[in-house]
């Protein structure tokens, strides 16, 4: 159950990116960015106060988990712009292969508090056919 979900939030990435893309020719980016999460607030804050009947918590976490609110910003802003100019596949290649990048690493350290996975160099070969196939896609 859990890969289906994984699957069909990719799915829902892809979608959400493809429009931004076009959401680009009426709005800047930041107006898309709030457009975004003031929808995603809305409706997160019904769910939360009405089926689930609690109160909303915000404090209480490590101060550099909030950055997640820029870090959203962020994707969302850039995945505007690349999908307005380069499409939305090439889009979601780079930023995709850009997510993998950085989890290893924070999988080799354990940053922020995820289990520790050792870098394998069996990887490398992973790493380097993702790699090739953005070079093809690039320049295809």
């Amino acid at each position: 159950m859990s890969l289906f979900v994984l699957l069909l939030g990719g799915i829902c990435l892809g979608l959400m990116t493809s429009m931004n893309g076009q959401l680009a020719s009426y709005f800047n980016v930041f107006e898309i960015s709030f457009l975004v999460h003031a929808i995603g607030a809305v409706i997160l804050l019904g769910y939360i106060l009405f089926k689930k009947g609690e109160k909303l918590r915000i404090g209480g976490a490590p101060g550099y988990v909030y950055f997640v609110g820029f870090f959203g910003v962020a994707l969302v802003a850039t995945g505007s712009i690349s999908a307005a100019k380069i499409g939305a596949t090439l889009t979601m290649a780079l930023s995709v292969s850009g997510q993998l990048l950085i989890s290893a690493v924070i999988d080799h350290f354990g940053f922020f508090h995820v289990p520790r996975v050792p870098f394998n160099w069996k990887r490398i070969p992973a790493f380097l056919i993702i790699a090739a196939g953005l070079l093809i896609m690039i320049y295809a």
